[in-house]
């Protein structure tokens, strides 16, 4: 028999409805990547101020993906905690991760791989290995490209590893700890010990070997998985009203440091920075945690910005726009672009028309792929449901 988990204070942690905030924030955090990768350009361009502000924000959109692993952290160790009393609790988690993941992930190679096979492009039988068992992110030397099929680009797929290989051990840990004291203590450290691991990284050395190992090595990227997880046990204890009253207010010092950073260094430079490559990532750890926290008060102007339709759109297709969009855009960028340019010699023109079309075109891949695809298997998530009493907030922001 599963032993109970100790409660010593109500769990407070739902309010029984859907909350739209959170999907607003996974919008949010789709809508800065594809602003940062399909709208590409020269960070400091010549000329208009304006439009050397946007080029500098597009810079710094590769933030998204830290606001997709606190949001990651946040869903997931809630939804570990609160189906710790069920008795296939690793049985219905991996289930409905896999459900949810896999299908479109393999289900996407599979796609690339008959394309490339018509059009006679091939493929690196090792990379593809490394890809399609999630350590493509490891420090692996000679790694030959994927393919030479220039239009594909699953380059960021490093933050679907990361994901998944945190998605190993902490359920493990979480079902063994049990106690909210425990697990808080265990996300505390595991935060704690990425920065450690990135600052001995940079002090070693390291990074002037393997550059990208601040940035996409699973052991320096966990910790903003991990202070999503300690702000989901928190607003499951006593502490829920005090985390929620300072969060407006560590979001704002927090964004103020970040304005302060953003006019030295305006794209958020991790590779040859060791200052934002260590602390940096901590600090976008606790921006984007208080950010969650703040849009969980149902009294706050935060909620209600996450809330927007719109936001909630991108949310509902972020998975499928993560994958598709950088291919989508390839094609359609490395085409486009250099013919724009040509005929109209306004290289703005030429960046946001492709741009936009790449986005609008990724949108309806990616609306297409959940609806008659993706859904499917989403269906068969309901033969792994928990069904003891307690209130689940994943089930009012299913991730």
């Amino acid at each position: 028999m599963t032993t109970p988990v100790p409660r010593s204070h109500p769990d407070e942690s739902t309010t029984g409805k859907h909350l739209p905030a959170l999907d607003g924030i996974r919008g949010l955090a789709i809508l800065s990547v594809l602003y940062c990768h399909l709208f590409w350009s020269n960070p400091d361009p010549a000329g208009s101020p304006l439009l050397r502000f946007f080029a500098q924000l597009r810079a710094a959109g590769w933030i998204g993906v830290d606001l997709f692993f606190v949001l990651s952290g946040f869903l997931i160790t809630g939804i570990l905690y609160d189906t710790l009393p069920a008795r296939r609790f690793f049985r219905n988690f991996y289930a409905r991760r896999v459900l949810r993941i896999f299908p479109l992930y393999y289900g996407f190679f599979l796609l690339l791989l008959v394309i490339t096979s018509i059009r006679g492009e091939h493929w690196s039988a090792i990379t593809l290995l490394q890809y399609l068992t999630y350590v493509a992110n490891l420090p692996l030397s000679n790694q030959p490209p994927l393919t030479n099929g220039y239009w594909i680009n699953v380059n960021h797929f490093w933050s679907l590893a990361v994901e998944e290989q945190f998605y190993l051990v902490w359920p493990l840990l979480v079902f063994l700890l049990r106690t909210r004291r425990r697990i808080a203590m265990a996300a505390v450290i595991g935060a704690g010990a990425s920065l450690a691991v990135r600052l001995a990284l940079v002090l070693s050395g390291a990074t002037a070997l393997h550059p990208y190992l601040v940035y996409s090595w699973t052991p320096a990227r966990l910790d903003g998985l991990f202070l999503g997880g300690l702000l989901a046990i928190a607003v499951r204890s006593r502490f829920r009203q005090r985390v929620l009253a300072a969060a407006v207010p560590v979001l704002l010092s927090c964004c103020a440091v970040l304005v302060v950073v953003w006019f030295f260094d305006p794209a958020f430079e991790i590779l040859g920075q060791p200052a934002f490559s260590t602390w940096g990532l901590t600090l976008l750890a606790f921006t984007f945690t208080s950010l969650i926290a703040a849009c969980l008060r149902h009294d706050g102007w935060l909620q209600r910005f996450a809330s927007a339709r719109f936001l909630r759109f991108f949310g509902r297709y972020s998975y499928g726009l993560y994958i598709y969009h950088y291919t989508v855009g390839g094609l359609i960028i490395s085409r486009l672009r250099p013919e724009l340019l040509a005929r109209f010699g306004s290289k703005a023109l030429s960046v946001v028309v492709p741009g936009l079309i790449a986005a609008a075109a990724s949108v309806a891949v990616s609306w297409c792929s959940f609806n008659f695809f993706e859904s499917r298997f989403l269906l068969l998530k309901r033969k792994f449901h928990d069904s003891s009493p307690r209130p689940k907030l994943h089930e009012v922001a299913e991730v």
